[in-house]
């Protein structure tokens, strides 16, 4: 929030907008509400060093983490990237504060280059870090060259911007002395009572790409930079003095660069420094330059912010770039403030120009995307100017965004396929009725703020519309594919399972809710996962048709295990999981049983594998050894299945006593054609060693599927721990082994490292929840949310394979800020 002084009188004696000060060019300003206020712990530093470090450099850090997110890129994501940072920064008017306070200056808290530095090391990025100091041309300079280093190849991505803290009195009556400052308070920018600028704070910092890359991406695309140039006054009249030939030679060049004629720009965004002598100059720039070839019919627009927001200084490039944008793409220029007499000393008549000091509409007379420019110059002599175009099409509103604009590019959402999908996947877009918003912060209470800000959002989106018929609604889809791929995913973690606007708004609530008795306890990195197979069946076989339905890696799994039956048994084990057969009967069959809760188990295995999650160790109870050893890199999914089916095949033959007698018989040809290698993880079960030999794995998985007694909970979880797994994944129904596990878990006292019970998850539930339909709405998903809760790292995906999705906007990160201040002993301008 920009308010006309500093708020809390007393709090800011001798800072700039002191409300105390006597001289009126010493409170008149556009100042940050909170400037004071950081929050520290996001970015892992200390209160006492928060408290020595610039506000400059706490808005840069902030706010590049907001314009990642707006553009849809985790910024977890970019640690090891070629990505550079470029940022205008003006000197340290906190140093000045800190010499006020009796203290030593932090060159580090202070330095315009660490302050890019620190952007750098707090997201890890590899790319140049580049600061800037070039007074008012600073930030677009700094867009300049981050456009450029992308064309070079150089990087792949760039932050750049600027950032203005005011702070000095000192620095404010240095300006209004040279005439710079308004007396009145106001920028009257381009008019004939224009008496100078008011100094403006505030930070602003775009995310940068090839266009191809970002079209490539799906990133969201506010527009394009076509061309830009920058060059020097060189010898004038005065080092500060505004040169106008030089402007020029930077507008042609910048449009040169961009192929595109004058006339062809719609709109331009001016310096519009506010002084007499800045304005004119400027002005009459642009006219000899944009007036060539210009129709009456045809007038360009011209508008400054600095009437809106005041001269952001280092920043005020950036801000007048961001506006340029927002307004293209809300098709809406906004109001230039101040402007009632046109200043004389423009020559008006030389070219047909409006400024736009009413709410004006972008205009609509040609086909191709909007063009503007903007031009900035410095009172160093520095002059940049930007030609921008407006986004792709197809970034464009649309049904499927609600019309909020922009999107990203649609993308058809592919995956890295586990080992046991080899065959294409369906073609067909999956029937997902449910979705997970996974939400994350790095504090409980900010977890809870930012389900409050989700439930504005859903407010400001969808409005009345409630119930099931949003259940397929593309925007939620695509709010849960933004909160997955475009969202760093922090320690304190919530996800949240939805179908429908009502469902999801009931659980946000319910986080949002400080009163809940539950704490939101921060979650711990997961380093060994241990994926545990039972030999339960039960109900949770007829799973298997969502599964199939719902999910195409799971479906390709199915479809390689049915082939193998109809090979071995030319029966047809799909129809038994989709419900086409005899139902109970057959599921009451070992000898269809057990080849189906494989085909599940193998499912389940792909399904979490494709999502990121993959075992470390695997543990199996009976039956469930053929899968686990499968998963653990025994043998080939068809092997496991040919397996299965004889062992559902001897299981359903041998009655009573031959049970254990003749537990091997019938097998020689089988356990002599497999090919099978030595697991390549660990396999905890009742028969096995942790790693046995190639000979010895098959007659050991048979012989614990047959005679051997299973494997005890209290065995299982010492094995387990011995190994450091810190998640069960139970790959079946409840968490049957998995509980027991959890029950038998041996405690450590008196260590230095105690050991850490595990999470236990598991995949499915039974019996199954039916939906309305009478369908069994397969809860993987919930599964899934358990899982990231824990801290598990997730590949997203899988879960939203085989549609079209995009990126759009969503909820910032809210920073719990602090104060963080050194506070003044004596008014700076007594010093």
């Amino acid at each position: 929030m920009v308010t006309e002084r500093r708020q809390v009188p007393g709090s800011w004696s001798g800072i700039a907008g002191d409300p105390g000060a006597k001289d009126s060019a010493l409170r008149h300003g556009a100042f940050l509400e909170g400037i004071d206020l950081f929050d520290s712990r996001f970015f892992r530093i200390s209160p006492i060093e928060a408290r020595m470090m610039d506000p400059q450099q706490r808005l840069l850090l902030e706010t590049s983490w907001h314009a990642l997110e707006d553009a849809g890129v985790d910024p977890d994501s970019l640690r090891g990237s070629r990505t550079g940072v470029y940022a205008g920064v003006g000197g340290s008017e906190y140093r000045r504060v800190i010499a006020a306070s009796g203290r030593d200056d932090d060159f580090l808290g202070t330095s315009g280059g660490v302050t890019v530095g620190r952007i750098a090391f707090a997201l890890g990025l590899e790319g140049p870090a580049v600061p800037l100091e070039l007074a008012c041309a600073a930030s677009l300079v700094a867009v300049h060259q981050a456009a450029t280093s992308l064309q070079r190849g150089e990087i792949d991505m760039a932050l750049a911007g600027g950032v203005n803290a005011a702070l000095s009195q000192s620095v404010m009556r240095f300006l209004a002395d040279a005439g710079m400052l308004s007396l009145s308070g106001q920028c009257r920018t381009f008019d004939a009572a224009a008496d100078g600028y008011v100094r403006g704070e505030g930070c602003g910092m775009v995310v940068l790409k090839r266009l191809s890359d970002a079209v490539a991406d799906g990133d969201r695309i506010w527009g394009v930079v076509r061309g830009s140039a920058v060059n020097q006054n060189g010898a004038g009249l005065g080092l500060t003095l505004p040169n106008g030939p030089a402007q020029e030679r930077a507008m042609e060049e910048a449009l040169v660069q961009a192929g595109i004629s004058p006339a062809e720009i719609d709109y331009l965004e001016a310096h519009g420094p506010g002084t007499a002598l800045g304005d004119a100059v400027e002005l009459n720039a642009v006219a000899n330059v944009y007036g060539r070839g210009r129709e009456a019919e045809n007038p360009l627009l011209i508008g400054s912010v600095k009437t809106n927001i005041g001269h952001l200084e280092a920043a005020g490039g950036v801000a007048s770039l961001i506006k340029t944008v927002l307004a293209m793409n809300q098709r809406t220029i906004p109001r230039h403030l101040n402007f009632q007499t046109p200043n004389p000393d423009i020559d008006w008549e030389r070219m047909p120009v409006r400024i736009t000091s009413e709410v004006t509409d972008w205009p609509q007379e040609s086909d191709g995307p909007p063009l503007a420019s903007v031009n900035v110059f410095g009172i160093s002599g520095a002059n940049a100017h930007v030609v921008i175009e407006g986004s792709p099409d197809d970034s464009s509103p649309t049904e499927a965004t609600d019309g909020h604009w922009p999107a990203g590019t649609p993308m058809q959402v592919a995956l890295a396929l586990p080992d046991e999908v080899s065959e294409p996947l369906l073609e067909s877009t999956p029937a997902r009725t449910r979705r997970l918003l996974p939400l994350s912060a790095k504090s409980e209470q900010a977890l809870r703020d930012l389900a409050n800000r989700y439930l504005d959002w859903l407010d400001e989106h969808f409005e009345e519309q409630t119930g099931a018929d949003l259940a397929a609604s593309p925007l939620l889809s695509d709010m849960a594919w933004t909160a997955s791929v475009g969202r760093a995913h922090l320690t304190h973690r919530a996800g949240l399972t939805f179908q429908d606007t009502d469902e999801l708004r009931e659980k946000l609530r319910a986080l949002s809710d400080a009163q809940r008795e539950t704490s939101l306890p921060e979650s711990q990195p997961v380093t060994k996962i241990a994926f545990a197979f039972s030999s339960e069946a039960g109900r949770w076989l007829e799973m298997g048709r969502a599964l199939y339905e719902q999910e195409p890696v799971a479906r390709a799994v199915l479809d390689r295990c049915d082939a193998v039956y109809k090979e071995e048994r030319n029966g047809p084990l799909l129809d038994i999981l989709l419900g086409q057969a005899n139902g109970e009967a057959d599921l009451n069959d070992p000898a269809w049983s057990l080849p189906a809760v494989h085909a599940i188990q193998s499912a389940l295995t792909a399904l979490w594998t494709s999502i990121g999650v993959r075992p470390d160790v695997v543990a199996a109870q009976g039956t469930g050894v053929i899968a686990a050893a499968q998963a653990a890199g025994a043998f080939s999914l068809e092997t496991g299945c040919r397996l299965a089916i004889a062992r559902g095949a001897q299981e359903a033959a041998l009655t009573g006593d031959a049970h254990g007698e003749e537990a091997t018989v019938g097998f020689p040809e089988i356990l002599t054609e497999a090919s099978v290698v030595a697991p390549v993880l660990p396999l905890v079960s009742g028969a096995t060693k942790l790693k046995a030999a190639p000979d010895e794995l098959l007659y050991a998985i048979f012989r614990q599927t047959s005679t051997d007694e299973p494997l005890s909970p209290q065995d299982c979880a010492e094995s387990l721990a011995a190994l450091d797994v810190d998640l069960v994944l139970e790959i079946g129904p409840h968490t049957a082994l998995g509980d027991a596990v959890l029950d038998a878990w041996p405690e450590v006292t008196g260590s230095e490292n105690p050991t850490r019970l595990p999470d236990v998850v598991a995949c499915l539930a039974d019996p199954p929840q039916e939906s309305a339909s009478g369908a069994h709405e397969v809860n993987f998903l919930e599964a899934v949310a358990r899982v990231y809760e824990t801290g598990c790292a997730l590949t997203y995906a899988s879960l939203f394979a085989g549609e079209s999705r995009r990126r759009i906007a969503l909820p910032s990160y809210p920073f719990q800020r602090r104060r963080h201040w050194v506070e003044a002993r004596k008014r700076l301008a007594s010093t």
